[in-house]
This record gives structure tokens, C-alpha cells and sequence, in this order.
């Protein structure tokens, strides 16, 4: 094939492998080529036989790219046949290695039998001929010891042998000692007195042997079967407990205490034949020892200096910290005794625990008292006795009636006085949970609640509460009484939904599902019912009193006021009216300081129907004339427009309908029917608005009225 056609057949070959494959287009290339690029066909049957050209270009191809395919499958089929025969050969030969390790593996256990049999045999054999020999051998150095003279085989006389002659004098000395004493006596003497040497040499070169653990070791295991062996524990216990010292705020001296009984558990498993022994003795040393002694000081400085308060705080954080300490000790497993930690940490704290329900009840009642007697101090104010006889309750109402003292609006109330006693009370609650026994826990939280609901509630709230009630007037007061009430039940409301928070953190948790969990409950409601009930009053006494000032500043107005003889008169609102409106506004804005949300609503609805009741009986005291009447609507707008920036719409509805029956009475008697159609009186009982009408001077001379 020339170069040309090679060159076409690899464009054909290009085009054939574009993917994906298109024969459209293919066929539109080769036109393209065929024709040059022109856009139109000039000779058709000229084109038609170069297609049939380069169709049968196309089938040589194909005939060619067949013959490789076919030469490229005939290879593949013999290389597979091969690989396939190889992979049997291999297989083949697998099995027999296969076979041939079944066979060695038998062999194997066969001479292994050999083997342990002929070991049982020597050691048969060996056995007693060695203790044949160790016989011999203590019968040798037991005649030394029945001779007078001094020891002198190498064993007691080589210092490097301290340990093979610690051996054999410990069996001469068992033996020694099932002798017959009388016939005996002196060699068992020589034996103990050797005993008692070899025991002390043991003991002096384990003490020098400390950094070595492999002779300690040696040594140990030696000595274990000696008498002084609890000695040397004790000796090395000593040693270890010398490491600490106390320092810090306790929980120093106990983090010590943990980490050398960490640190030397596997010193001592690799040193002593019996670890867990050792273990003990060093834990219980701890405890009875450094432990103990820094406790017990330090306890003790407390109570001498007496400082109740820092006596609890460390006496639950030192006894917390004991307990998480023993956790920590269990997961190092030194005892097979369970109760083994918690006997320990009772004998440290059990003199303190048995005292500290009455001491944690005596700081409090103390500290709860002091923090109320300076904040009484500090404010200058000497307490009243709240309550008394029925002598003494009708006398104080009778001095109320005349005058009241409201102590220039203090409230006697303070939040940080509040939380300072909810934060000791929140302190014992939780020194309760820690220090106090699971059957005792209950009770002891039922008699710190009553602490609390004496001082907070008792002492401080409902005190203040009191004393707001006794400062507001039940008589009809003829100058402006105070709002202090309402800080009173803001202070109030803030104090007790701290109380009600530290309730469900505190001391829910700890009451549910005991003894006292109803009678907690009772206790805590019975308390916050009785102050809700009391400020209840209070505002209800509140709103009397504002209202009753009202009706005393419209008490001035007359009946002449209403019905002027002259027509030129100033047209305005009332000084009475003007003096309650001030005294609205500015008792409102005292409500809205200390209620808020559907208290406050509730509040302003009430004292807007009060104040409408109250228009509505004092406008029927007078008659009036077309002058008089439109002074009253002033009024009454001026009254209207107070009340409707409240955003009480019931009330607003009321003074709109008190407003249009104001209206009545200052219309054009040709007008009087419509406007008592008017929308704003159609919910207005008919009577009340005919009775209105009847209140206008020129009544009786109006014509055409449809009552």
C-alpha cells in the first residue's frame, strides 16, 4: 500500500474509532472530501462511483481488521490452553506439599510423645535422687550445728551466698522446731540464733538493694517465709509514705496519694511474692497516716477559729474528693475486698459525718439571720411584729383608718439578699448530697427548705409584704396616695422565681420519690400561694386607694358646675379632672414599672372599670344644662383618653359608651333620638340611657322623645 493510501486509510481508521460512533456522519466526511467542500453536486454519477470506490476501500478494510481479529483470537486460545495447564501442574504439586506436611506433622507429634514420656522418666528418676541429695546436704549442716564448733562451710561463711544459706537455715529451722526441746535445746538455740541473723541480713539487703527490683525481687521471696517479712513491708510501706507531704487545699495531698499508689503497683507486683498485700498496707497506711492527720488539722483549725463556713466547704470537698479518690483506686484493683476502701474512708470521716446535719442547720439559721439583720441595718430599720390579738388587729386598723406609715417607699426588699440566701441554702443542698447518708438525705433537705422558707419567705418576703399592706390607706384618702405596692410585687415576683428555679435545680431532684416529697410540696406551695394571696390584696388595696383619691378630687365639683347661669363661659376640663388625670398617668406608669404582660393588662382593665363604675354614678348625682354638659364631656373625653392608652380594649369599649352617654345629655333636643340609636350604645342597657336623659335640665320640655 503506497504512502497515499496509507495516509487515507489511517483518516478511515480515525474516523471509525471517534467516539461515540456516528455513521451519518462519517458518510457526511467522506462526501466532503469527495467533493471538496462544494456546496452543491455537479456530476452525480461521477460521485456515485467514487462512493462504490470508497465503499469497497471500506470492505478491504474491514477484510483486513477480520484477519487480525482472527490471528489476535487464535493467540489468545493458545496462551489460555498454556496457562491452563501450568495452573494444573502448580495444583498438582500444592497437594502433594500438602500431604507431604500431614506426614511431617505426624512425625512431629510422635516424637513429641517421645520426648515428654522420656522427660516423665527422668524426672521420676531425678526427683528423688535430688531430694535424696537436699537431704543429705541438711544433714550435713544440721551436724555443724550439733558440734560445738563454729560454722564454717562456705554457705554461711560467703557473703554472696546470703540467699542460698537464707534458704537452707529457714529448713533447718522448721525442722529444728519439731525436736524434742529437752533433748535439743542447744541446737535449736543455734539454729533460731542464725535464723534471727540471716533474717536481719535479708532484711538489710533489701534495704540496700532499692534500685535494683530484680534482687529486690530475689531478696522478697526469700524473706516472705521469714518472720521479719511484715516487718520489711511495713519498713518499705514507711518509706514510700514518707514521699508525701501536704501542701495546698487538700486535694494536693490526696492527687499524691493516688499517683504513688499508681506509679508503684508495678514496682511492687515485680518486687513481692504477695502484691495485693502490699498494696493494702501502703493504702491503708495512706489513710491512716498523711491522710488522716492532714484531715483531722485541718478540720480542726476550722473549728478553732471558728469558721462554720469554710469548716463545711472543706469538709465536703475533702470527703468528695476521698470518694472519687477510692473510685480511682478500684479500677487499680487492691483489695478482693469491696468493702475494704469505704471502711477506711469511714474511719476518717465518720466523727464528722455523725455531726454534720445539726452543724450544716446551725451555720445556716445563723448565716441566713445575719445576712437579713444587716440588711435591715443598713437600711436603719428596726422590724415590727407582724400579727397579733384581736385587740391589737382592731386597734391597727383603726390607726390605719387615720393614717399610715409607708416608709418613703422603701420596699424593704433586695434581690442580692435574696440570691445571697438561696446561694447558702443551694451550697447545703449540695454538701447535703455529698456528706449525708442516702436515708438521711431526704429529711435533711425537708429541714433545709424549712430554713429557707423562714428567712426568704417568711422573714424577708412576706415581712415586706406586710409591712406594704400596713403603708396603704383602707380609708378614702384626701391626698395622693403613694403606688409603692406595685415595686413591692415586682421585687417579689423576680425574688420568687429565683425561689421557684432553684426549687426544680435543687431540690426536686433530690425530694422526688421519697418520704417527703409531699409534704415538701405542700410546704413550698402553701408558702407562695399565701404571698400570692397577700400581694393580691395588696393590689386589690392599691387600686381602692387610687380609685378613692378620684372620687375625693371629684367630690369638690358641684351642682352649680353644671349648670352655669351664663353661656360664656370657658369651655375646658374641670380642675378636679385635670388634678385625677395627672394623678392617673402618673400612678399608671408607677404600675407598669413593677407588672407587666396579663398582670398589668388585668390590672389597668380593672382599674378602668372601677374609675367607669364610679363616673358613671357620680355623673347621675347632678343634672345639667347645654353649658354643664359639654364641661362634663370634657371630662369624660379627658378620662377616655387616659384610659385608652392602656390597650385594654374591654375598658376602652366601656368609656366609649360612657362617652356617648355623656353625649346625651349636650345634643340639640331635635337630635336627642339619634343619638341614642348611636352604635356606640346599642350593648347600653335602654334604662341607663333613658335615665341619662333624664338628667338634662330641659327634659321635661322636650317634644317628640321616644324613650
Amino acid at each position: 500500500m503506497s504512502g497515499g493510501h496509507g495516509q487515507y486509510f489511517a483518516t478511515y481508521v480515525e474516523d471509525l474509532e471517534q467516539e461515540p460512533f456516528d455513521a451519518i456522519d462519517l458518510v457526511e466526511r467522506i462526501a466532503w472530501r469527495m467533493t471538496g467542500g462544494a456546496e452543491t453536486i455537479t456530476d452525480p454519477v461521477s460521485l456515485k462511483m467514487r462512493f462504490e470506490e470508497e465503499i469497497g476501500s471500506l470492505q478491504m478494510l474491514c477484510d483486513q481488521f477480520q484477519n487480525k481479529v482472527n490471528t489476535l483470537e487464535k493467540q489468545l486460545n493458545e496462551e489460555k490452553r498454556e496457562y491452563v495447564q501450568k495452573l494444573q501442574r502448580q495444583h498438582e504439586k500444592n497437594a502433594e506439599a500438602i500431604d507431604k506436611m500431614k506426614q511431617l506433622d505426624a512425625t512431629m507429634q510422635n516424637v513429641s510423645t517421645k520426648v515428654v514420656h522420656l522427660g516423665d522418666q527422668l524426672e521420676s528418676v531425678d526427683q528423688p535422687r535430688s531430694r535424696a541429695h537436699d537431704a543429705f546436704q541438711l544433714m550435713q549442716h544440721f551436724d555443724e550445728f550439733l558440734s560445738d564448733q563454729p560454722l564454717n562451710s562456705m554457705i554461711f561463711t560467703d557473703p554472696d551466698k546470703l540467699l542460698e544459706s537464707a534458704d537452707l537455715v529457714h529448713k533447718l529451722y522448721s525442722i529444728s522446731q519439731e525436736l524434742n526441746k529437752d533433748k535439743f535445746a542447744n541446737v535449736q538455740a543455734r539454729i533460731a540464733q542464725r535464723y534471727e541473723v540471716v533474717e536481719r541480713l535479708l532484711i538489710e539487703e533489701f534495704a540496700r538493694s532499692q534500685r535494683d527490683e530484680k534482687k529486690m525481687a530475689e531478696v522478697a521471696k526469700i524473706l516472705s517465709e521469714f518472720k521479719g517479712y511484715s516487718h520489711c513491708v511495713d519498713r518499705y510501706v514507711e518509706y514510700l509514705c514518707q514521699s508525701i507531704h501536704p501542701r495546698g487545699d487538700g486535694g494536693e495531698i490526696l492527687a499524691d496519694c493516688l499517683q504513688l499508689c499508681r506509679t508503684q503497683q508495678p514496682r511492687i507486683s515485680a518486687i513481692f511474692p504477695s502484691p495485693h498485700t502490699v498494696m493494702q498496707k501502703l493504702v491503708l497506711n495512706l489513710f491512716t497516716g498523711k491522710m488522716k492527720e492532714y484531715i483531722n488539722a485541718r478540720l480542726r483549725e476550722c473549728k478553732e477559729v471558728q469558721d462554720n463556713e469554710q469548716y463545711l466547704k472543706d469538709l465536703a470537698m475533702l470527703y468528695s474528693s476521698t470518694l472519687k479518690m477510692c473510685k480511682e483506686l478500684e479500677k487499680l484493683h487492691i483489695s478482693p475486698d469491696s468493702a475494704f476502701l469505704a471502711t477506711l474512708t469511714k474511719s476518717i470521716f465518720d466523727r464528722y459525718i455523725s455531726t454534720y446535719s445539726r452543724e450544716e442547720l446551725s451555720y445556716l439559721n445563723e448565716q441566713c439571720g445575719h445576712i437579713l439583720n444587716k440588711f435591715y441595718e443598713s437600711k436603719k430599720h428596726v422590724k415590727k411584729q407582724i400579727g397579733g390579738g384581736l385587740q391589737e388587729l382592731k386597734r391597727d386598723v383603726a390607726a390605719r383608718l387615720m393614717t399610715v406609715e409607708n416608709y418613703g417607699g422603701e420596699t424593704f426588699l433586695a434581690e442580692d439578699v435574696a440570691i445571697s440566701i438561696l446561694q447558702e441554702t443551694k451550697n447545703a443542698f449540695n454538701r447535703a448530697s455529698q456528706l449525708c447518708d442516702k436515708s438521711e438525705l431526704a429529711r435533711h433537705v425537708e429541714n433545709i427548705v424549712d430554713v429557707l422558707l423562714k428567712f426568704l419567705y417568711g422573714e424577708h418576703l412576706d415581712y415586706a409584704v406586710e409591712i406594704g399592706l400596713a403603708g396603704i390607706s383602707l380609708a378614702e384618702p384626701k391626698n395622693e396616695p403613694p403606688a409603692y405596692f406595685y415595686s413591692i410585687v415586682a421585687q417579689c415576683t423576680t425574688i420568687v422565681l429565683l425561689m421557684v428555679k432553684q426549687y426544680d435545680d435543687s431540690i426536686w431532684p433530690i425530694i422526688k420519690d421519697t418520704i417527703v416529697e409531699q409534704t415538701v410540696a405542700k410546704k413550698w406551695q402553701q408558702s407562695l400561694r399565701s404571698l400570692e394571696s397577700k400581694m393580691n390584696l395588696g393590689l386589690e388595696r392599691q387600686l381602692n386607694s387610687a380609685v378613692g383619691y378620684v372620687k375625693f378630687l371629684f367630690s369638690e365639683q358641684k351642682k352649680t358646675d353644671f349648670r352655669p347661669e351664663s353661656q360664656q363661659i370657658d369651655i375646658r376640663v374641670s380642675p378636679q379632672c385635670k388634678l385625677a388625670s395627672k394623678f392617673l398617668s402618673k400612678h399608671v406608669t408607677t404600675m407598669e414599672k413593677g407588672c407587666d404582660g396579663e398582670n398589668l393588662e388585668a390590672l389597668q382593665s380593672d382599674l378602668a372599670t372601677r374609675l367607669f363604675k364610679f363616673m358613671l354614678t357620680h355623673i347621675q348625682q347632678f343634672t345639667y344644662n347645654s353649658t354643664g354638659a359639654v364641661l362634663l364631656l370634657c371630662d369624660v373625653g379627658e378620662l377616655r383618653t387616659i384610659v385608652s392608652k392602656w390597650n385594654v380594649q374591654l375598658a376602652f369599649a366601656q368609656w366609649e359608651s360612657l362617652l356617648a352617654l355623656t353625649n346625651l345629655l349636650a345634643v340639640l333636643p331635635d337630635n336627642l333620638n339619634d343619638a341614642a340609636q348611636s352604635p356606640l350604645l346599642e350593648n347600653v342597657d335602654r334604662q341607663l340611657v333613658n335615665d341619662f336623659i333624664r338628667l338634662r335640665a330641659d327634659f321635661k320640655t322636650i317634644k317628640n322623645l321616644k324613650l
